[in-house]
């Protein structure tokens, strides 16, 4: 019965985990969290004979301590994503001038040889 349960649980956190895919940082480390307090809130639950309270109160704690941490996470993503996208716009810009200043020194050699 205990490996049965066991291939159950892998089956659903698998499930779980790979429907996940569209979901935010934050919510997938809400999820986490959640699911990771649930398991050890119900194994120190179950030490107590409370194993479905030790759970509910496990993954509610993990569900927010994931939460903190994946909106720290997400925020640290948003920040690097600027800054690459002002990089990247600063060397288009980069790559214009020297454009610019090569085919303005062109220019300026046909000028000379007239």
């Amino acid at each position: 019965m205990r490996a049965r349960r066991l291939v159950m649980s892998s089956a659903l956190l698998a499930l779980l985990l790979t429907s996940c895919a569209s979901l935010n940082t934050t919510q997938k480390n809400a999820i986490g969290g959640g699911i990771l307090g649930a398991g050890a809130g119900a194994l120190i639950g179950h030490q107590t004979g409370h194993a479905a309270g030790g759970a509910a109160i496990g993954g509610a704690l993990g569900a927010l301590t994931g939460t903190a941490v994946g909106y720290q996470q997400q925020q640290q993503e948003q920040r690097s994503a600027s800054l690459q996208r002002q990089i990247n716009q600063q060397q288009r810009e980069i790559r214009k001038l020297k454009t610019q200043q090569q085919e303005q020194e062109q220019a300026k050699q046909s000028d000379d040889r007239y």
